[in-house]
């Protein structure tokens, strides 16, 4: 009888796990929400930038996205050169994309993807990124980590080069 008493009682003492908040929106709600910014005009420091075309989901530009906010997040650092010295360009060619333009908006502690993006509005050059006509497609990701920031988020936006 104590055994069965003891293993009733062991998962009612143990403290209840923690589930590391997931701050990864789904595809859909990413490209709605990027969408609805481009969709009016935003206005990115001292430049009015007129709305832009929405944006399309690339699985390729999300793989990237994702595998640098790994990056980030292991080495808890918020930076556009990877840690062998990378660069965007670089991470893209890597992922298999071959890009006419691209672009990466990166942030380190919103939990929600509407405060990623308030952030990057607030900053000229990453609200820049967010107007850019020419860019068509889009890969976002974000990791949680047990850094300062807890969430890193990176947004790849890119247009791919015409095909031959």
């Amino acid at each position: 009888m104590r055994v069965c008493l003891a293993l009733l009682l062991v998962p009612l003492l143990s403290p209840p796990a923690l589930a590391e908040p997931v701050c990864q929106p789904s595809v859909d709600a990413t490209g709605a929400a990027l969408n609805a910014v481009r969709a009016r005009a935003q206005q990115c420091g001292e430049r009015l930038w007129p709305a832009a075309t929405g944006l399309r989901a690339s699985p390729v530009l999300a793989e990237a996205a994702r595998r640098y906010a790994q990056e980030l997040a292991a080495r808890d650092r918020i930076d556009h050169t990877g840690a062998a010295g990378s660069s965007l360009r670089t991470r893209l060619r890597e992922a298999g994309y071959a890009m006419k333009v691209s672009g990466e908006n990166l942030a380190g502690g919103p939990e929600t993807l509407d405060e990623a993006l308030a952030q990057w509005l607030d900053s000229p050059a990453h609200c820049e990124n967010l107007m850019l006509a020419e860019f068509q497609e889009f890969g976002l990701a974000c990791v949680s980590g047990p850094g300062q920031f807890r969430h890193y988020w990176v947004l790849h936006l890119a247009a791919p080069q015409a095909k031959k």
